[in-house]
């Protein structure tokens, strides 16, 4: 057991941003388990950016790197918080691994399903502890939903589902931050992977295994992109629209659709269906139930989420929502820096550990090795490795 957790941040970009205000939210409640050993950034500016909002939030100044490498060096860390573009989640979790950091990464938890399972055996070897930084299913509105569907089957047996979203976005790809996900070598492909891990964990959290894919993706449009991450000028090579199929082991089966290049009528819907009713989600993105979802019955009965979440909190124990529900926070990311650092703390498991990230990330891929081989894939088959001709090339450019 640690009194305090000497924690690092390494990337001091906008989802490091996202976590340090989780962070805060923890302080301002009371909880003090941490501290800000160090950030770690290529980009200097960054790190000392991210270095001066922690020195305003917490009074110390946290040690500024620009390599994992010299991090190391220095010492004094128990573990590490990574946010990075998934082309160096493995590069700066295995170092950190080797040396007996705990390490929480954002999803996808590494590049391609191999890169996922040299962090899994980096941590293994050492004894520390590898957590997903996947926020979803913590949200107060995923938690409910989950025990409605599948504690108080309130839907009966799911059936199946529909997720879409159809419209036209502007993304501002001038920006780094946008710019590495329009390149498969540095997001490991597009939204379906990116935003779609979110997707892929909750959906298997609530309904289980899914026996294959079947999946369709296009590229409308391709700008290029001005050389993030040292890349030089390419030209965006991800999807920007996909259909899917997902057939699970149980029966269910879903529907799973998205574009940002629908141009006219804007689609957006989520129904889940089941033998006695149907939940229709609130939430307009690829995060399942992160808001809630309105049931109604087959009699015509609707039930508003909101009488739902109270049924939900009345049903919990006091222990239990101290669990769920740290210091009071519903926030998603502050619950899940939360689960990291009292895992840390405490030595025991994560919530949301790597095989969690390993399994939604082999969904979404499943998603492009479908629509590569022209024929549905096995979730299974890409996780065991088996199936990897999209991930191929990614693997022998990073020399995973």
């Amino acid at each position: 057991m640690k009194d305090q957790v000497k924690l690092a941040v390494i990337g001091c970009g906008g989802i490091a941003g996202a976590h340090l205000t989780g962070y805060e939210k923890l302080l301002k409640a009371g909880y003090d388990k941490f501290h800000f050993q160090a950030v770690c950034d290529t980009n200097r500016k960054n790190a000392g950016t991210f270095a001066n909002r922690i020195e305003q939030m917490t009074g110390n100044r946290p040690a500024v790197f620009a390599s994992v490498k010299d991090m190391l060096k220095a010492g004094q860390i128990d573990a590490a918080d990574i946010c990075l573009p998934h082309a160096f989640h493995h590069t700066a979790a295995i170092p950190c691994l080797r040396k007996g950091i705990h390490v929480m990464i954002e999803k996808p938890g590494g590049i391609t399903v191999k890169a996922g399972k040299k962090i899994m055996a980096a941590a293994e070897k050492s004894g520390a502890m590898v957590a997903t930084a996947e926020q979803i299913r913590r949200c107060k509105g995923a938690r409910v939903i989950e025990w409605a569907i599948n504690k108080k089957k309130m839907i009966g047996q799911p059936r199946f589902f529909t997720q879409e979203v159809m419209g036209h976005s502007e993304v501002p790809w001038g920006q780094y931050a946008f710019a590495w996900r329009g390149l498969k070598l540095l997001g490991g492909g597009g939204m379906l992977l990116d935003a779609g891990a979110h997707f892929a964990d909750m959906i298997l959290h609530v309904f289980g295994p899914v026996a294959e894919v079947s999946a369709d993706m296009r590229t409308f449009y391709t700008p290029m992109l001005n050389g993030p991450a040292g890349f030089g000028k390419q030209r965006l090579d991800v999807e920007d629209t996909w259909l899917t199929t997902l057939r699970f082991e149980s029966g269910l089966v879903g529907h799973w659709s998205y574009s940002r290049e629908a141009r006219g009528h804007n689609v957006q819907t989520g129904v889940y269906y089941g033998a006695k009713g149907s939940f229709r989600d609130r939430q307009e993105w690829m995060h399942p139930f992160q808001h809630g979802a309105d049931l109604m019955l087959k009699d015509g009965t609707e039930i508003s989420y909101e009488k739902l979440e109270k049924q939900y909190m009345k049903a919990l124990s006091k222990r239990q929502v101290e669990r769920l529900f740290p210091y009071g926070l519903d926030d998603g990311i502050a619950n899940e820096c939360w689960d990291f650092v009292e895992a840390v703390a405490e030595g025991h498991a994560p919530e949301v550990d790597g095989v969690a990230a390993l399994k939604a990330k082999a969904l979404c891929y499943a998603c492009y090795e479908s629509n590569l081989a022209g024929k549905p894939i096995r979730p299974a088959d890409v996780e065991s490795g088996k199936v990897n001709a999209y991930q191929r090339p990614i693997d022998a450019y990073w020399k995973i």
